[in-house]
């Protein structure tokens, strides 16, 4: 019979003595931190005596949370104290393991505190495959706690990020709660992506996840299916408040009111009380279609119901308010224009809340009309919110001079829209050549101590120089360098042609030394120098800029590196 024989020397290797007896150290030191910390209150004081500051290692962490688990309070203090009074710094893991025992415990705040900092620094697939670690480690259904990260993300507006998570929960099998589906839902609804919540729907329903009727039927009204939402409505499928007042909406908002009438009827005669949302909705199609008739049908009933007061024009202000607030436009611009026909005076808030609401409907020919109210009656008090709504839509109309001038008006006075979308009509006016308005607006901007996107920048600074205007060209330059900004590298060499054409040494190489400060040197940079310098018999100069260039690694190739020295002759 054959004699097995055991890898001795790889086994005693691996499980040496001093190996083992480190392992048995370190589950007792475990043993011992984790019977502390739930044993007595005042473990605090006591920790210090094992000077864990020098111990403590991830693994050691981890094993310590997962002995101390059944009491979540004290895992979680554990967890705060180590990085407070330590330095201590849990990794990914430690962080998806006391978010597990968090949610599973009902502490939710603490988790979503702690989940904040890692959505601002780690990547989807690598968050979702650590939680799903810690849930078997812990083994807890990974479910809830995926369910709960998918809401976080939706209630930030994290779309994309709450998508890839959504696909990859459900990829490993996993189906996120109705809360947390309902959460991913509105948060597509509220950035208009109706097809993307469409097939979000789509995908719940073949988990076997029924998102709320709602949603769906806000969804299809979004949608154009307002039929589909109303054969539900008919069928008696679905019946509640809200969806009665989705079908309104949609009815008023079509400009169909025999529709909207029916079933604001059939809402009464089932006992739901329509509200000043409902009415207003009808109220706010009429307007927007001048339907002179249903407008005062609409306010009558709306009297009657103690919804309008008998004399609005003691009530303008909260109207107009209310209504903005509902986002209904229209029906507001009604009340605001009869407070200002009959020369009520209205709050400065009200004149703000109207600009905010139309920027925000996308209405700008109107929002326009406000400002220049603002601006006859000396309304100051109106909310920085409202400016930047108002300048944040103006950026995203086709450029004009009209507009461009309320954009640098605006910012003239400290508000300033998002950087992309400013950047983009800058990039606009570029675009369709009103060079005068693109060269007023940038200046504005540098001046507030604003960086514009380099990219319009550029487009000026290449106008300038095409048609010779290197005194603007340079001027422009000497503006973004104020402002710490920069050009792209194609661009500098434009600038440096445009300089020499002009034949100005001096203001070549300060544009040069802006550049090499910025590491944006190429082999043409140093071929545009060397030739200028050349051109102009400033050979010592240019042998300079010629050894540089051999220094940095960017000499030319052949032919064209023969042409350059051919300068030197």
């Amino acid at each position: 019979m054959p004699i097995l024989k055991l890898p001795f020397n790889q086994f005693s290797k691996s499980k040496s003595p001093s190996n083992w007896r480190a392992q048995i150290n370190q589950n007792q030191l475990i043993s011992q931190i984790s019977s502390i910390i739930l044993q007595r209150h005042n473990w605090v004081t006591l920790l210090p005596n094992f000077n864990l500051a020098s111990k403590l290692t991830p693994s050691l962490f981890h094993q310590i949370l997962l002995k101390t688990q059944k009491n979540p309070q004290i895992s979680l203090s554990f967890f705060n104290w180590v990085k407070t009074n330590l330095g201590f710094q849990p990794d990914l893991a430690a962080h998806s393991q006391i978010i597990r025992i968090s949610i599973h415990s009902g502490l939710f705040q603490p988790a979503k505190d702690i989940l904040d900092s890692l959505i601002e620094t780690q990547k989807v697939p690598v968050l979702v495959d650590s939680i799903i670690r810690a849930c078997r480690r812990g083994k807890d259904s990974e479910s809830p706690v995926l369910g709960f990260v998918l809401e976080c993300y939706s209630n930030k507006g994290l779309l994309t990020q709450a998508l890839e998570l959504f696909r990859r929960t459900t990829i490993h099998g996993h189906v996120p709660s109705v809360r947390a589906c309902n959460a991913l839902l509105d948060s597509l609804l509220r950035e208009h992506e109706i097809k993307l919540a469409l097939c979000v729907c789509g995908a719940l329903f073949r988990c076997g996840v029924l998102p709320d009727y709602a949603r769906i039927a806000q969804i299809l009204c979004k949608n154009g299916k307002l039929e589909r939402v109303v054969r539900l409505l008919d069928m008696g499928i679905v019946c509640n408040a809200l969806i009665y007042k989705l079908v309104i909406d949609c009815y008023s908002e079509r400009g169909n009111f025999s529709g909207a009438f029916h079933y604001l009827d059939e809402m009464c005669n089932r006992k739901f009380d329509p509200g000043f949302g409902t009415y207003n909705s009808i109220l706010d199609g009429a307007c927007k279609y001048e339907n002179e008739e249903v407008i005062q049908m609409v306010l009558g009933s709306m009297v009657e119901k103690g919804l309008l007061s008998k004399l609005p024009l003691l009530e303008y202000d909260s109207i107009v308010q209310k209504i903005c607030n509902l986002g209904e436009t229209h029906a507001a611009q009604m009340f605001f224009k009869r407070a200002h026909d009959e020369k009520i005076e209205l709050d400065d808030s009200t004149y703000g809340c109207m600009l905010r609401a139309l920027a925000k409907e996308g209405r700008v020919k109107e929002a326009i009309g406000v400002y220049h109210v603002i601006l006859e009656n000396g309304v100051t008090a109106v909310k920085d919110s409202c400016y930047h709504a108002f300048i944040n839509v103006l950026s995203e109309e086709d450029p004009s001079e009209e507009v461009s001038k309320l954009v640098r008006e605006i910012i003239g006075k400290g508000f300033s829209p998002c950087g992309s979308k400013l950047s983009k009509f800058v990039a606009s006016l570029c675009k369709n050549h009103l060079w005068t308005e693109a060269d007023d607006l940038v200046n504005v901007v540098i001046e507030k101590g604003l960086l514009p996107d380099s990219f319009c920048c550029c487009a000026l600074m290449e106008h300038y120089c095409r048609s010779r205007q290197i005194d603007s060209a340079i001027a422009l330059h000497e503006k973004i360098k104020k402002v710490k900004g920069s050009l792209d590298v194609a661009t500098y060499n434009v600038l440096l042609n445009g300089i020499f054409t002009e034949k100005r040494i001096e203001d070549a190489v300060s544009v040069f030394d802006s550049m090499r400060s910025r590491n944006l040197l190429s082999s043409t940079s140093f071929i545009i120098m060397i030739s200028g310098l050349c051109s102009q018999k400033e050979l010592r100069k240019a042998m300079k800029f010629h050894d540089e260039m051999l220094k940095m690694g960017l000499k030319p190739d052949l032919a064209t590196y023969k042409r350059l020295i051919s300068g030197f002759k």
